[in-house]
């Protein structure tokens, strides 16, 4: 075959190339449409599902009431009491200071800081010998002026004699000499009077004690020129200590004490349990609250009371309450009285208590506690025995609030109505 012929043999040849490259156009197109046909199938069933399932049902039901914890509050006897704190100080405390010039020559041993004496002992002496000698001398200017004086009565008694002798009826005083009488009888008077203070400036030589006590300072010793008013020494009484508390209005009205009280025999001041820790150990002393000031400070609105302990350095105190301790002090009332008792989280910002009523709304009162400690807050108005006080927070409190009271195991409660109502004190609402 010649080269001619070979040609027209390959272009009579059918091309079998067209037909495999369109097949594999579409397999490349069916392998990138998959994906979009699957998801456009399940968007599908989906939508179908959505139309033919249940319709969700649409609840009309109003906000339950939000859940609260309550108390029952306990109407109770009980003791007011209040804890104060407060700096001992002596009753009576002085400067004690030589009323008479002089050098000191004697001193007690008692004369020192700490001693403890009695009152009217001597505590030091001042020398006395110039004193003395004043005594002597006013002694003999008595004797002159009796002399005196009874010389001046024998006269006058012969001058009245002599006058009646003559007969000329009542004598005149110059004739009688009543003048020079009462002259002698006045300085006899003088006389004696220099003799009485001759006798106590010599008395005063001898420094004692004003009150029975206990030396806090001593500025002299032996041999120390002092003068009339010189402070030899500085005491105080261990008759009482008094420790001065402040107290709020708050607390006057606990203990229902007034302004400027002052306790008496038929009317005595609360009871006082005084303690404070001395040399590792808690020591007590009793008390009673004798008064209170009868003015407001300024600049606190606080009063003050006086709480006096008697005889602090007692044989069977084991420990003295002592000028400058730092004390704590317990106020008992006078006597036991009913109030009403809740749970110290039942008092909102210290002046509202939110009750729950017997439909279960919320009642709003403004109170004024009777006293408040950690535990505990007491009510003598306001807040009725057997009422339920919430104890838990509570959010935005409105009055006539629905709340769903729980007591504290957490158990709901049966609907207040069934509960049996408890007699309790007048219910004040503010």
């Amino acid at each position: 075959m010649n080269k001619m012929d070979f040609n027209m043999t390959t272009q009579n040849e059918p091309d079998e190339t067209k037909p495999k490259g369109l097949w594999g156009a579409v397999r490349r197109i069916a392998v990138f449409a998959a994906p979009v046909v699957v998801l456009v199938a399940v968007a599908g069933l989906f939508a179908l599902m959505l139309a033919t399932g249940p319709k969700p049902e649409e609840k009309n039901d109003t906000p339950h009431p939000p859940a609260v914890q309550f108390a029952v509050a306990q109407a109770r006897p009980t003791t007011i009491a209040i804890a104060v704190q407060g700096e001992t100080r002596p009753r009576f405390s002085s400067a004690l200071s030589a009323q008479v010039a002089g050098r000191i020559v004697w001193v007690s041993p008692k004369f020192a800081e700490g001693g403890a004496f009695s009152e009217g002992e001597t505590l030091a002496r001042i020398e006395d010998a110039d004193y003395r000698l004043a005594v002597v001398r006013a002694r003999s200017q008595v004797a002159q002026a009796e002399e005196a004086l009874a010389r001046e009565e024998a006269e006058s008694e012969l001058a009245r004699q002599d006058w009646q002798a003559l007969g000329r009826g009542d004598p005149p005083p110059l004739a009688v000499r009543e003048p020079q009488l009462a002259q002698a009888r006045a300085q006899l008077a003088a006389a004696q009077a220099a003799l009485r203070s001759a006798e106590l400036d010599l008395s005063r030589t001898s420094i004692k004690a004003p009150f029975t006590g206990r030396m806090l300072e001593r500025r002299a010793n032996v041999g120390d020129y002092v003068g009339p008013g010189a402070p030899v020494a500085t005491m105080f009484s261990t008759e009482a200590m008094e420790i001065r508390v402040p107290l709020t209005d708050a607390d006057l009205a606990s203990m229902s004490l007034p302004v400027g009280f002052t306790g008496t025999a038929q009317r005595p001041g609360p009871v006082a349990h005084v303690s404070t820790v001395s040399g590792g150990r808690l020591r007590t002393w009793e008390g009673r609250l004798v008064r209170t000031e009868a003015s407001v400070d300024a600049r606190t609105r606080l009063v003050y009371g006086l709480v006096e302990v008697r005889d602090p350095f007692a044989a069977a105190n084991v420990a003295p309450l002592a000028p400058g301790m730092f004390v704590s002090v317990r106020l008992e009332g006078s006597g036991r009285e009913t109030l009403v008792a809740a749970p110290r989280s039942a008092l909102k910002r210290n002046e509202f208590v939110y009750v729950v009523r017997p439909d279960n709304t919320i009642d709003v009162r403004q109170v004024r506690p009777a006293q408040t400690t950690a535990d505990e807050v007491l009510f003598r108005e306001g807040v009725a025995n057997g009422e339920r006080v919430v104890v838990s927070v509570l959010t935005s409190p409105r009055q006539g609030m629905a709340v769903t009271p729980i007591d504290r195991a957490g158990e709901s409660t049966a609907p207040a109505a069934q509960q049996t109502p408890q007699e309790g004190p007048l219910e004040i609402r503010r």
